[in-house]
């Protein structure tokens, strides 16, 4: 039956508006909508999968190498078409001229197309390189305790040695072939955290002012005096007597206050031992000390301080002491690919109970890891995962890979970056 041509014309008019609107629904906010989780749950699925090889890498004693991802730059395009063709008579009509048609025929196409542009910045500059193996800042450490992380992690991951006990001092680098000593410094920091948990001796920060310059007269402090110290990270103080300023720096210390009821626990009594320290003191300080403290067991004429002294990792340390937590397919081994030390007996000493209970890497061998697996990475034919029932294996990975953000991300990219856009 013959339609007339304007209303097939209205029907194409109405199916493009329709096609276009729902299109328009997809590449407008809704894009946005659609993409940002998705976006989001990659870079976290990357950065994971990263970390964790790096620390295998290390177990092998290879470079870490690290890609941050610094830009994403995501375009949408959307194109939509419309046509109307005639439907001709066939045959041609005796007596016409012309191919005559009795309808038109609707036509309408869209497609659209998501092209990502990622940017990657090698972070192999000096600078990067520099802050990887530079043991961080006391000032970092107190950042850590007061953000509600266990003290037995924060101290664990980041202090090399405490009033000279060992914290598996030569398993924060290359492998070596010697048993390393952490038993006490463990023992220690379990009672610390006891300590935290049951309130009777509790680690905290403290605002402490120390006096760099002065006592200056009032009339010699003027307002650009104040702002060219606040430049240097200092400040003028009125001074104790009250008859000029002093010229302090404000830094932020960790404190170990204890209850006067604990003094005599047999815990106290322990901690002290070990730690070589004044026993009996209401409080003591924890310092970053600048240099290797003598352990108090190879050195027992030194007396006992009151305070206790740090010597703190760096990133790269933490990295390497992480490493003794992957697990070693026994062909590796037998391979020479990674050497575990030896006990003077002659047996093999499993470095992975160096970070017991702090973190631990499983292996397996097949064609996907397996479904417990919270990050695997393929390595050397054997998948290499966290378990995802592991929490506190779980918790310092996320709490690792926060920090090797903040390291890695600060830094000005000196070396060639990488930029890739994804086709079609």
């Amino acid at each position: 039956m013959f339609q007339p041509p304007g209303f097939h014309v209205r029907i194409t008019v109405f199916a493009c508006t329709m096609l276009l609107a729902f299109g328009g629904c997809a590449f407008g906010p809704r894009a946005l909508e659609r993409s940002h989780g998705r976006y989001q749950d990659a870079v976290r699925r990357v950065d994971e999968e990263q970390f964790l090889r790096n620390i295998v890498h290390l177990r092998y004693n290879e470079a870490p190498v690290h890609l941050h991802l610094s830009s994403i730059a995501a375009q949408y395009e959307l194109n939509a078409g419309a046509e109307i063709q005639p439907f001709f008579e066939a045959p041609n009509p005796a007596g016409s001229t012309f191919r005559t048609f009795t309808s038109l025929l609707p036509g309408a196409n869209v497609s659209g197309a998501n092209r990502p542009t990622l940017t990657l910045t090698p972070s192999d500059s000096g600078d990067a390189v520099r802050q990887f193996l530079t043991p961080i800042s006391a000032e970092t450490l107190v950042f850590l305790a007061q953000t509600g992380w266990p003290v037995s992690t924060v101290f664990r991951l980041w202090v090399e040695r405490l009033n000279g006990v060992p914290n598996a001092a030569v398993a924060s680098g290359p492998q070596r072939d010697i048993l390393p000593d952490f038993e006490r410094f463990r023992r220690a920091i379990d009672i610390l955290q006891r300590m935290q948990d049951e309130q009777f001796g509790v680690v905290r920060a403290e605002d402490r002012y120390d006096v760099v310059g002065g006592p200056f007269p009032e009339a010699s402090v003027s307002a650009s005096a104040g702002v060219d110290a606040a430049k240097s990270g200092m400040e003028y103080r009125p001074s104790d007597d009250g008859k000029g300023w002093s010229l302090v720096r404000k830094t932020r210390k960790l404190i170990v206050d204890m209850n006067p009821t604990a003094i005599e626990r047999p815990e106290t009594a322990e901690v002290q031992s070990l730690l070589n320290v004044v026993p009996g003191l209401p409080r003591y300080e924890i310092i970053a000390a600048p240099g290797v403290v003598p352990d108090p067991i190879r050195s027992p004429s030194i007396s006992p301080g009151s305070v206790f002294q740090l010597n703190l990792r760096s990133t790269a340390q933490a990295y390497y002491y992480l490493a003794n937590g992957v697990e070693v397919p026994g062909e590796h081994l037998a391979a020479g690919l990674v050497q575990l030390p030896r006990r003077p007996d002659g047996s093999v000493f499993d470095d992975r109970i160096i970070t017991d209970g702090l973190f631990a890497v499983h292996v397996c061998q097949g064609h996907r890891p397996p479904a417990h697996a919270y990050v695997a990475i393929r390595y050397r034919d054997y998948w290499y995962y966290v378990d995802d029932r592991d929490q506190a294996s779980k918790s310092t990975f996320s709490l690792m890979l926060q920090l090797s953000r903040l390291d890695f991300a600060r830094q000005n990219p000196g070396g060639p970056v990488l930029t890739l856009p994804i086709g079609r």
